[in-house]
């Protein structure tokens, strides 16, 4: 019975120096495996980051992650594990693409199509605004071809004066 307590401490031993052993040689459980997988992205086409692809069996996460966790264990810093892999899969490869040559696109074209789109939307605002005075000072009562003082106007307000009346007058 005395040697129940020691077997239970040895396999307790073996259990926690495996799991810390297994800790290094897991891709995904490697903090910085972690880190700079999230700047890389997966190549099945879920657009996931290497870390975050969640795609049963992917036939591009395993051997990436696998590739990383070599790097990583190798020493290679960050800087030249995402410059070899963007020499080995090309710039498609990296989750945010450089600043430089037609990747600027991408981080210019945004803003300039919010630009874009605030400017038209001050230009209508603009005429809008310039037609509303001019409407309001002709008058908006203005029969469609009649001139605002003209007699032909005159000659309807009356016709409308009279039958307004005239309904005022059968509902007393």
């Amino acid at each position: 019975m005395r040697n129940r307590p020691r077997l239970r401490n040895k396999l307790a031993l073996v259990a926690l120096l495996s799991g810390v052993l297994l800790t290094g040689s897991v891709p995904m459980q490697n903090p910085r495996v972690r880190s700079v997988g999230e700047l890389l992205s997966c190549q099945c086409g879920c657009g996931a980051s290497l870390s975050s692809c969640n795609m049963q069996n992917c036939h591009s996460a395993g051997p990436l992650r696998a590739e990383l966790l070599r790097m990583v264990e190798a020493g290679v810093s960050d800087d030249q594990i995402l410059a070899t892999f963007e020499r080995e899969y090309g710039k498609i490869i990296l989750r945010k693409p450089p600043a430089e040559g037609f990747y600027l696109i991408g981080w210019v074209m945004p803003f300039v199509g919010l630009g874009g789109g605030l400017a038209l939307i001050w230009f209508i605002l603009q005429r809008y605004i310039a037609r509303r005075p001019a409407a309001a000072a002709a008058g908006t009562s203005i029969a469609v071809g009649a001139e605002p003082d003209s007699p032909e106007l005159a000659r309807y307000r009356e016709r409308i004066e009279k039958e307004l009346s005239d309904m005022e007058g059968g509902q007393k």
